[in-house]
């Protein structure tokens, strides 16, 4: 079953919220990075304790380096150890790299244990904390090994953001954008509007579009939550490319949403190509995707294409593409033909560097 998603202010400190499905007498462990655990761990921890909760506590690596089979390894061995059963629980506090290793660590553990996700970015809480799709890295590519479980909750204290620096808050944005165009025309057009406010940090801003984007990312896994039948698929837009560069840059100088941009600049010159996308709108959208710097690095075509076919939504060899006819109008798998796609590559390198 998906996840019941809250969203409001304060609800980190009010455990009993959200912890209703919790097995009787079990154990939390709670998953952190140090960042995240510097800024909010003794306030969560803190109120799970005023609440009568067990907890024990284990620090992941921050960043990408979470998703690591030896980071995953050391988790689960400290739960092993700290005598987690299959009536315990995880609580991942952080943002989307802490959610996705925490969440795989759980799917795995025996079998399978509950979890809950406290996303602590916006990243997390507009996407990454939502839906179930948990993963580690390869070095070949982006969330290669995973597995779809469900958490108990998705908790989005919005009290959070306020510690996100400018270029975090972007990142988060980036997804928020995504949705809009594959799905959500008036989210769109609302995060444009109030464009200059977001990037502020903005409490009301961010209040109301993050409820929109995070329940329409809600409502599209509840009607595809194993990506099964097609609909779930149009949230990969901008993905593809996306995440082949984020690989062949090292997973490390480019963040997430950094990446996404790209991949979304990528893909709108291939719907204006392959899928009718009219040359007006991709402008458009493209002007308004370069208000969100990335990073200059020199990557090679090279790097970015083997990663390209490394992809976990390769069927047959061909990267899967989801594109785009208008806003809120997607097309999924679209073929495109290789030439394109190396054309699209060439494009974002060159706007890379």
């Amino acid at each position: 079953m998906p996840a019941m998603v809250l969203i409001g202010r304060g609800l980190a400190l009010r455990p009993r919220q959200w912890l209703k499905g919790l097995p009787p007498g079990g154990r939390l462990m709670l998953v952190s990075e140090p960042k995240a655990w510097r800024l909010h761990g003794a306030t969560v921890a803190s109120a799970l304790r005023r609440a009568g909760i067990r907890t024990s506590r284990h620090l992941l690596p921050g960043g990408e380096r979470a998703k690591t089979w030896d980071a995953v390894s050391r988790l689960l061995q400290t739960m092993l150890r700290r005598g987690l059963g299959r009536d315990s629980a995880i609580l991942a506090l952080g943002g989307g790299s802490v959610t996705d290793a925490a969440g795989f660590a759980a799917a795995v553990y025996k079998r399978g244990i509950p979890w809950l996700s406290l996303p602590t970015t916006l990243v997390g809480q507009v996407d990454a904390g939502i839906g179930g799709k948990t993963a580690i890295d390869l070095a070949e590519g982006k969330n290669l090994v995973g597995a779809f479980h469900q958490p108990l909750a998705v908790v989005c204290d919005t009290d959070f953001l306020s510690t996100l620096s400018r270029r975090e808050r972007l990142c988060g944005l980036a997804e928020a954008v995504k949705l809009g165009m594959v799905r959500d025309p008036l989210l769109l057009s609302g995060l444009r509007q109030d464009w200059p406010r977001l990037l502020a940090g903005e409490p009301a801003s961010l209040d109301r579009w993050i409820r929109r984007a995070a329940s329409g990312k809600a409502t599209v896994v509840s009607r595809d939550p194993r990506e099964t039948r097609g609909l779930r698929e149009m949230l990969n837009f901008g993905h593809t490319v996306g995440h082949a560069v984020e690989a062949a840059a090292g997973f490390g100088p480019l963040r997430h949403g950094e990446a996404v941009v790209c991949g979304m600049r990528a893909a709108l010159r291939l719907s204006q190509s392959c899928a009718g996308l009219p040359a007006r709108t991709a402008d458009d959208l493209d002007a308004f995707l370069r208000l969100m710097p990335v990073p200059r690095l020199r990557l090679r075509e090279s790097d970015v294409l083997r990663a390209l076919r490394q992809d976990k939504k390769t069927r047959r060899g061909r990267p899967r593409f989801i594109l785009l006819k208008g806003v809120g109008r997607p097309l999924v798998n679209a073929h495109v033909p290789e030439s394109s796609i190396r054309q699209a590559v060439r494009f974002i390198l060159g706007e890379m560097r």
